[in-house]
């Protein structure tokens, strides 16, 4: 019953990486088109050609998508997980914050944000994932929401730190216990409320708090609105919060508090965790190969050129930083897999037949590290990319390497996240050189709701 979920738990206890077994399974069967196995219950269609993924992607409006977080008050009304003409909605509202024309202009904020964030590390082996998440989530906060609400805490914490916790402990519970599995397959959403155990209570009052700060963060802004008729609208919040005052009886569907509340959460989870993984992994196999540190540190310093505050200009002449973020997302992919969708009619994708309420994904991995496509693929090779994140070989499927999706439900915030990465990564370089801690002899790459690095003490800071 446990299928997929269950191997990437063996996986991890076995290989320090939870997806290596599936990574070793597809290299030793590239001629395979398809995995098969289960998510709960029911059978789980893999696909692992880009021949498939090219007609899934087209064929969204024909799933809905499974709930990894149980919790139903989180995210599930939110532009991650909403389907039909409340998607579309959502995304017509949110588009033109993640235009690129747009997201330039958060650039010196970025840049005050990790500049400020990264001044004082509190030693000299410290996490990366929290310095990075405390830095992608004040930027999300920023860029989002407002001055007013970035400045608030969490419980006298740093909020993002509680973002990357409340991640983790939902990985943890969903592909490592296998209890909270046979419970989630039979109880759905209730899993929390029948024989919870201390982990899960923790897990449910952590997300209540959560949910708690973001309402009262909602509620002051909208009186701020209500008293305020000619503010000017500059972030998501003002923007979502001025059509739900003003102008929802035109709306169809309308827009429901809750709806603002989960599409909050979904903007704050998203932009966090992701964007933080990335900046990780980064961090650690820059550590591990000071050859290609040097190199990528020395760019960063011809491009600057001795000024402080990084440009769009210089952004654009970071290829080698580019070239090394897109090869990080190559071989350690944030989503190596995309979130699992339940057909809802029979259908065909190209030959393979999928029965209706069977599971469907696609295996971003499959190919990402597949000889066919990248030459030595196991190994990172900047040379591969233009400064843009393009491919320089035209001829490569540009759907053997999805690492933001594609089609109509890509991800909308894929330009803010390699902007932010690399204005965090050449911040990180420019004031520390990294190397690895010695006293950890093995890596563990984890499946959180996202994949990457366990957060623990891999990296040693010193300062330049």
């Amino acid at each position: 019953m446990l299928g997929l979920l269950r191997t990437l738990s063996q996986s991890r206890s076995i290989n320090g990486d939870a997806f290596e077994s599936l990574s070793i399974l597809i290299k030793n069967n590239r001629q395979a088109d398809i995995l098969v196995t289960n998510l709960l219950f029911r059978p789980m269609i893999v696909f692992l050609k880009p021949k498939y993924y090219r007609i899934f992607m087209q064929q969204y409006q024909d799933y809905s998508k499974f709930h990894m977080i149980v919790d139903k008050r989180l995210i599930s009304k939110g532009m991650l997980m909403e389907e039909g003409a409340k998607w579309k909605q959502q995304r017509n509202l949110l588009g033109a914050h993640f235009e690129y024309n747009k997201l330039i202009n958060l650039i010196p904020m970025i840049n005050d944000v990790a500049q400020k964030k990264l001044a004082n590390l509190p030693n000299e082996i410290f996490p990366a994932m929290n310095i990075a998440s405390s830095i992608t989530g004040e930027v999300v906060l920023k860029a989002f929401f407002g001055e007013d609400i970035a400045k608030l805490s969490l419980n006298g914490q740093d909020p993002s730190l509680c973002v990357t916790q409340l991640i983790t402990r939902f990985g943890q519970l969903i592909t490592e216990s296998r209890f909270f599995q046979i419970k989630r397959a039979l109880l759905e959403e209730k899993v929390f409320s029948v024989f919870p155990r201390k982990i899960e209570q923790d897990l449910y009052e952590l997300n209540t708090i959560m949910l708690d700060h973001m309402k009262k963060a909602i509620k002051s802004r909208m009186e701020k609105l209500k008293n305020c008729k000619n503010i000017e609208h500059q972030d998501y919040l003002d923007v979502y919060l001025d059509v739900y005052l003003n102008k929802n009886d035109s709306m169809n569907p309308p827009i429901t508090e809750d709806e603002i509340l989960q599409q909050s959460i979904t903007l704050y989870f998203a932009g966090t965790e992701t964007t933080a993984n990335l900046v990780t992994t980064a961090c650690y196999f820059l550590a591990e190969n000071q050859q290609l540190q040097e190199e990528v540190y020395q760019e960063i310093l011809g491009v600057l050129n001795g000024e402080q505050i990084i440009t769009a200009k210089h952004l654009q002449n970071l290829q080698k930083v580019t070239g090394f973020l897109m090869e990080c997302l190559r071989l350690k992919p944030v989503a190596p897999m995309l979130i699992s969708k339940q057909a809802q009619k029979d259908i065909y994708i190209n030959d393979i037949f999928i029965k209706k309420g069977w599971y469907v994904n696609y295996m971003v991995l499959s190919n990402a590290q597949n000889n066919k496509y990248f030459s030595n693929p196991t190994q990172i090779d900047i040379t591969r990319w233009k400064s843009d994140g393009t491919l320089n070989d035209s001829t490569i499927d540009p759907f053997a390497f999805v690492p933001f999706s594609a089609g109509g439900r890509n991800c909308i915030g894929q330009y803010l996240a390699i902007i932010e990465s690399k204005i965090v990564i050449s911040k990180i370089l420019l004031n520390y050189r990294l190397k690895l801690n010695e006293k950890i002899k093995r890596a563990e790459w984890i499946a959180k709701i996202t994949y990457g690095l366990s957060n623990q003490d891999y990296i040693k800071w010193e300062t330049r």
